[in-house]
This record gives C-alpha cells, structure tokens and sequence, in this order.
C-alpha cells in the first residue's frame, strides 16, 4: 500500500529548479512567438517583392512591345523625312530665282522698266525710234 507522506515544506533548490523551468518555458514560447511573426514578416516581404517585379516585367513588357509598334512607323516617317528633304533641295535654286525677282518687281526705283519690259505700254517721256533699211 501507499503511504501516505507527511507535509513537509520542500526545499528551497527544488523552487528555484522549478521556477528555471518555468522561465525556460515562458522564453521558449516567447521565441516561438518571435519566430511566427518573423516568418510571417518575411513571407510579407516576399509576397511584396515577387509583385513588385511582376509589376515591372508587365511594364517591361509593354515598353518593349510599344517600342516594337511604333519602329515600323518611325522609319517610315524618316523615308518621308528623306522625301521631302530631296524635293526642297531640289526647288531651291527656283526659288532662290523666284526671290529675286520678286525684290526686283517690287523695287519703287526700278518699277518702270518691269512695266516696260512685262508690258507693251512704254513711259510717255520716251520717244520710239524706228530703222528705216535703206
């Protein structure tokens, strides 16, 4: 049979082990505890990183496919570029000309003989002179 133990007070060694566990307990769960929200911070973070760079592949991508769509109509801008270069560069000497007959018509000083010479009319102080053969 069992007997039964008398109440004795327990000793003071037995107290503090029981205490060093219990302390060894609470800081074990207190870093399980850190641990969890450390691992839940760093799949936060992860998540945060992988939509950031599937944000930026997305942007890439359109940048990219934008660039490819607009290359074809660039260069045919430029061929017309070219086009229009070759036609001015081949009017210019004519309007180099049209210009300077245009400060020439317009010149107060010289309008009588542009009358004359685009007219039949002649200035009235003059006098026709005509060549008789002999």
């Amino acid at each position: 049979m069992n007997s039964i133990k008398p109440f004795t007070k327990k000793s003071a060694t037995t107290l503090t082990n029981k205490n060093k566990y219990a302390e060894k307990v609470l800081a074990s769960r207190a870093e399980k505890k850190q641990e969890q929200a450390n691992r839940q911070a760093n799949i936060k973070r992860t998540i945060e990183a992988s939509v950031k760079i599937l944000v930026n592949i997305g942007i890439s991508y359109l940048a990219i496919t934008s660039i490819k769509a607009l290359l074809p109509y660039h260069t045919a801008q430029q061929g017309k570029l070219r086009e229009i270069d070759l036609e001015i560069n081949k009017i210019k000497p004519r309007v180099e000309l049209l210009e300077e007959k245009f400060t020439i018509t317009f010149d107060p000083q010289k309008a009588p003989k542009v009358m004359q010479k685009n007219s039949y009319k002649v200035d009235p102080n003059l006098t026709r002179i005509f060549f008789n053969s002999p």
